[in-house]
């Protein structure tokens, strides 16, 4: 099928939690479910083939109240969980992103979206350079632990509300993965902020602020050495 009837076929719209959260779970990586605003079902055919989430965390919000100062918190939002089918082409993300902003723009006071990439699968964010959001740096990351079993788990929410002993959180990252989720290994890494202005006033107001994007095999390279070297 040419590219362009596949994306005739495919429709974007709201769907309920249960529904997100029972496809997340099964099919993206992280094997967990944020506590989302709003949820976006992808469809092909009428078939459930993706799953895109929205909420916010306390940590994101402090972020862009730095970089945007004025913005109010009723007009930015994270994306948190994106997966869509690998039965369907590579430029079905930007497709279907592209349907997602002119639906907050046209049904919400929503001026801003952020993302981060990176993270346990250390990718710089490909996805989004191809459909023009902002690149604002990197950080460390060091919040997610492997399993034996395949999994990625994140350690810092369970600890943030009281599930992980104090004398356990003193032994160190790794121990606490070990505690929660049993054999495996702390990835250490970078997380890569994105931002994509709907609004037009607030996009030139960033375009000087924005960074040149990262590329994905010198990133990759520059974080092993990185992190190899600040672990001995």
């Amino acid at each position: 099928m040419e590219k362009n009837e596949q994306l005739e076929n495919i429709n974007v719209k709201i769907i309920n939690s249960k529904i997100a959260r029972a496809y997340t779970v099964k099919n993206h990586y992280m094997k967990t479910f944020p506590n989302p605003l709003v949820c976006f079902g992808v469809f092909y055919n009428k078939l459930l083939s993706g799953v895109i989430t929205f909420g916010l965390s306390p940590s994101t919000e402090q972020k862009i109240k730095k970089i945007v100062p004025n913005i109010n918190k009723n007009e930015f939002i994270e994306m948190q969980r994106m997966h869509i089918s690998d039965s369907l082409k590579q430029n079905t993300e930007s497709y279907v992103l592209g349907k997602i902003y002119k639906l907050f723009k046209a049904n919400t006071k929503i001026k801003l979206l952020i993302t981060h990439s990176g993270g346990c699968k250390n990718d710089c964010g490909i996805v989004y350079q191809a459909s023009s959001w902002m690149y604002f740096g990197k950080e460390l990351c060091n919040d997610f632990y492997h399993t034996d079993k395949g999994e990625y788990k994140n350690i810092i929410s369970p600890m943030r509300f009281g599930r992980v002993p104090k004398e356990i959180i003193k032994l160190g990252n790794q121990k606490v993965g070990e505690y929660l989720f049993g054999k495996g290994e702390m990835i250490n890494s970078f997380r890569y902020l994105y931002i994509y202005p709907i609004n037009k006033g607030i996009r030139g107001f960033l375009q000087n602020k924005c960074a040149e994007y990262p590329k994905d095999s010198q990133v990759f390279r520059k974080n092993q050495e990185w992190i190899n070297g600040g672990d001995q």
